[in-house]
């Protein structure tokens, strides 16, 4: 192992261990702000917990597509996707 991953694989754990010990705080009922303590010191967050970053941001840019009816699936996924001719006939 060389020399510069070890300190990568430490660093890595560091960022694990502190988040792990901040989270705990959303069990304290007496700590103010809570959440903002705990998203700074998420390591999935970069830039210190900035919203739209890092993989919480991609996560937030999900959209979910909320239909009734068959039809208005197929018109959903039309819109978003263009021409699917090709995918006559296949189960949605």
């Amino acid at each position: 192992m060389s020399y510069i991953w070890f300190n990568q694989v430490l660093e890595a754990l560091g960022k694990r261990i502190n988040y792990e010990s901040i989270s705990n705080i959303y069990g304290n009922s007496f700590a103010k702000d809570s959440a903002k303590i705990v998203q700074a010191a998420n390591p999935l967050l970069k830039n210190g917990g900035k919203p739209n970053t890092g993989v919480m941001g991609l996560m937030g840019q999900i959209k979910v597509i909320d239909t009734k009816s068959k039809t208005a699936q197929e018109q959903a996924i039309k819109k978003q996707l263009g021409d699917i001719s090709w995918a006559e006939g296949l189960p949605i």
